[in-house]
């Protein structure tokens, strides 16, 4: 399985918005240091085959939000130990807020939260750096 190379690339941001299964979920985003859909080629694509993955416009590992990574370890799963039991439907809500909460303005954070059973959940708070 070889994937298809070539001379161009083409560079965006992206948002990977519901990596899940029943054990565990993230939300990544991967932003650039160009806005919108960008030709690219050689180091602005961030090269893998050269050794410059880093060196691209573009965050090819991205940021991800994973609740158990980030310290909440019973916050996801399957089961009623969890606050969030995967084994049962649940809808998930993704907000992007700007800084001045318009349509237009500049993203200055991303919101998750959850429904189920009928409540509202909000996502579990980062612990790994310790308290605020």
């Amino acid at each position: 399985n070889t994937p298809p190379v070539g001379h161009y690339g083409a560079c965006c941001a992206e948002m990977d918005i519901w990596e899940a299964n029943s054990r565990s979920t993230a939300y990544t985003p991967h932003p650039c240091s160009e806005a919108g859909f960008t030709k690219c080629e050689g180091t602005t694509c961030g090269d893998n085959a050269a050794g410059e993955r880093y060196l691209g416009m573009c965050d090819k590992d991205g940021c991800d939000y994973n609740n158990h990574r980030m310290g909440d370890t019973s916050f996801f799963g399957k089961g009623q130990d969890f606050t969030i039991d995967s084994s049962k439907p649940l809808t998930v809500v993704t907000q992007f807020v700007t800084h001045d909460d318009t349509d237009n303005g500049d993203l200055s954070e991303i919101k998750r939260f959850y429904v189920q059973d009928g409540k509202v959940i909000r996502n579990s708070e980062a612990t790994i750096l310790g308290p605020n």
